[in-house]
């Protein structure tokens, strides 16, 4: 990039970050509505995209980061046409600062409720003992604009897991911290506590039948269960996220149960069985054992990364996908057999119908349990993994190729460009930080 060209950028940048900061209010609603990119990194909303300009790890941050962030803050890009515009020098054009609060953390969270975005930043309350727990997590709700921002709920802990449920109209964060079941009614900001003293809880992601009500927790014995004379074993509950209601499902002797997922209309687990501890799968339709289906022929100790794909289009449940080995297998649903898809150990970053997205040191691919056939996405080797996708675009923090600060960039790449054989198709969505961007003597030199 020319002198010049980085002189535009940031003239323009400059007046962008001024004028949309001091004078909020006047950004631009978006028309239409909001669709969720999957694992709520980003907000896909009209012809917007929502998303946190820069990376920063709650490890990194000190007071004062969150006050007034820039570049880690909330920032949009306008699209025209579905595309990102830049002008005869080459600057991308739409980008505005919505917010100064930090959104690109481990435990991001963006989701869109009507014409209202409900988000998770790092929290900046002091402890009792005057420090600021960054790692612990505060939930607000903003309209589009980037006005009215209410903080709805900090937090006790670190977030074990979040998600967001619209049911009966009513949208409800649900959290877990190690410890306690938190639901926050995002309409009227009440929350309540529905367990305490949870060692392990899974719920879904997203609010598709009546199962989904119910989020599925374990809890250690005690002393009226035994605990004070050695029994073992602990109990698995469930509570209605509605009406609040807790019931026992199972508290056997010796025997502990470990939640693991909530989908299509089960309950993930793993439990032991004769010594060993295995992965089961459970609607409750009959009693416990009847309708308890074994998963898996290795035992948990030696499987990770364990995931449901999912169901088809006809509500028939797809396989489960897992590593095993240092393989990475599936094994069809109430099927012990393992099926190896790549015999390459990797990160599994998410699933999306037949496909696994994954990554190594050289990407990001995708691959079908079906054909085995690995897709790169993404070539850049410096890049987080906490990866979001709208059904066409990956978005995932990266390196520049310029980079000299550290710091990790949005950007997305074009799913349907790999599919239809035209090639890796990446565009930056972030502002660089100045360092980052290579002068005219650097690139002539080059």
């Amino acid at each position: 990039m020319k002198k010049l060209k980085v002189l535009a950028l940031f003239l323009c940048m400059a007046f962008c970050t001024f004028f949309f900061t001091a004078c909020g209010s006047n950004l631009t609603a978006p028309n239409g509505t909001a669709e969720m990119a999957k694992h709520g990194e980003v907000l896909v909303y009209d012809d917007y995209i929502y998303f946190g300009g820069m990376y920063i790890s709650n490890a990194d941050m000190v007071d004062g980061d969150n006050k007034n962030a820039d570049l880690e803050g909330l920032w949009r890009i306008k699209l025209e046409d579905g595309k990102i515009s830049y002008d005869e020098d080459d600057n991308v054009q739409g980008l505005e600062k919505v917010l100064g609060k930090v959104v690109g953390t481990e435990n991001a969270f963006m989701y869109a409720v009507g014409d209202q975005i409900v988000f998770a930043s790092p929290n900046v309350h002091k402890t009792n003992q005057s420090q600021t727990a960054f790692d612990r997590t505060s939930y607000f709700k903003m309209k589009n604009d980037g006005t009215g921002l209410k903080e709805l709920y900090t937090t006790s802990s670190t977030v074990q897991s979040q998600s967001l449920l619209i049911i009966d109209n009513v949208p409800y964060i649900i959290e877990y911290d190690g410890t306690n079941l938190v639901k926050i009614n995002v309409n009227t900001g009440a929350v309540k506590e529905l367990a305490t003293d949870v060692t392990g809880a899974s719920f879904a992601s997203e609010y598709k039948t009546e199962f989904d009500k119910n989020i599925y927790f374990t809890v250690d014995r005690g002393e009226d269960e035994g605990s004070e004379i050695g029994l073992t074993g602990n109990i698995l509950k469930k509570v209605n996220i509605v009406t609040e209601e807790v019931n026992v499902i199972r508290q056997e002797l010796g025997e502990t149960i470990t939640p693991t997922a909530v989908k299509n209309g089960y309950f993930y687990y793993t439990r032991t069985e004769d010594g060993n501890t295995f992965y089961f799968a459970n609607n409750f339709k009959s009693s416990f054992e009847a309708s308890e289906i074994k998963l898996t022929a290795g035992i948990s100790s030696d499987i990770t990364s364990f995931t449901p794909l999912g169901a088809d289009g006809e509500g028939n449940i797809l396989p489960s996908i897992f590593k095993y080995q240092s393989k990475l297998v599936y094994s069809e649903f109430g099927s012990l057999v393992v099926n190896e898809i790549l015999s390459e150990d990797v990160t599994i970053l998410f699933v999306d119908g037949d496909y696994i997205y994954y990554s190594t040191s050289s990407g990001i691919y995708r691959i079908s349990y079906k054909d085995k056939v690995a897709q790169q996405i993404v070539d850049m080797e410096n890049f987080k993994t906490n990866v979001s996708f709208d059904g066409r675009y990956l978005y995932f923090y990266a390196q520049n190729e310029d980079n000299t600060t550290g710091n990790y960039y949005m950007y997305r790449s074009d799913v349907n460009s790999v599919e239809n054989g035209t090639g890796i198709k990446t565009e930056l969505l972030s502002k660089l930080h100045e360092d980052d961007i290579k002068e005219e003597e650097e690139e002539a030199n080059s």
